[in-house]
């Protein structure tokens, strides 16, 4: 595969990768991923993550925020403006609703929330936006901010073609398509991401979660997105090129700041 690909949600600065990070990055460029965003969980990692890109100009880009799991002790949310107006953030997030697990207060949870969607809107970020167990909170909330210029992506998507639908269509949202829809079982994802329209689908990984068939069981990597961008071309019946040029499109359409930095990179 010649395309490049866009891992469109990551999480390198775990500890997972502390000892091999650079060749972590090595083996993704090798296989033609050739950016990674770089998602903050919380005030802490969110600051590693513009580490990161500073270590891997170019190929990694910094996304900040507050996941659900840490709303309970976000505090003001001051700090979060001050690191989403560093011109190299690509994107607002992670954030979110999860009742799955319920870490943070449900209430707290969507307070942080609707305060990132608004400090991410005010800036014209997109919003990169956790679900678990909370589509219908989420798409109440992703509904009343698209009126107001709100570009979302919900990363791993795992729903089924309704909820993809609803998503798409009532809240403009793209659906972030990872190691998931190569699992046997997941067979209602598998049928949406063969009729949800490809223009808003974009590939993650979820690193070092969610790891794709045939590593499942083991530490998740950017270098793993071929193996989903394949199952979705088999899924869709399309050449695995196909799927990588558009997914890709998709992605630079999605983070235009990510889409500037490659015209930068190419002109150079």
């Amino acid at each position: 595969m010649s395309a490049g690909l866009i891992d469109t949600h990551a999480h390198l600065d775990g500890s997972e990768f502390a000892s091999d990070l650079d060749e972590v990055v090595r083996r993704a460029q090798q296989l033609h991923v050739s950016a990674l965003i770089s998602c903050g969980q919380d005030q802490a990692t969110s600051v590693q993550t513009l580490a990161l890109a500073g270590r891997f100009p170019g190929v990694v880009a910094p996304a900040v925020g507050v996941h659900p799991h840490f709303a309970k002790d976000a505090g003001d949310l001051l700090w979060l403006e001050s690191l989403l107006d560093d011109p190299r953030v690509v994107a607002a997030g992670e954030m979110g609703l999860d009742y799955h697990y319920d870490f943070s207060p449900r209430a707290r949870q969507r307070e942080v929330f609707e305060c990132q969607l608004e400090l991410a809107t005010a800036r014209g970020l997109p919003a990169i936006v956790h679900c678990r167990e909370a589509y219908d909170d989420v798409i109440a909330l992703l509904r009343s901010y698209r009126g107001r210029g709100a570009t979302v992506v919900v990363h791993c998507f795992t729903a089924n073609y309704d909820v993809g639908k609803t998503l798409i269509d009532e809240c403009g949202a793209f659906l972030g398509i990872g190691g998931a829809v190569t699992f046997k079982k997941a067979t209602d994802l598998q049928d949406a991401v063969q009729r949800l329209p490809l223009e808003r689908l974009v590939l993650e990984t979820d690193c070092p979660y969610m790891t794709p068939v045939p590593h499942r069981g083991k530490r998740n990597e950017p270098a793993y997105l071929p193996l989903t961008c394949a199952a979705l071309a088999a899924l869709r019946g399309a050449p695995a090129e196909a799927i990588a040029e558009a997914t890709t499109a998709n992605a630079l359409r999605l983070f235009p700041r990510l889409a500037a930095s490659a015209s930068a990179m190419q002109a150079q």
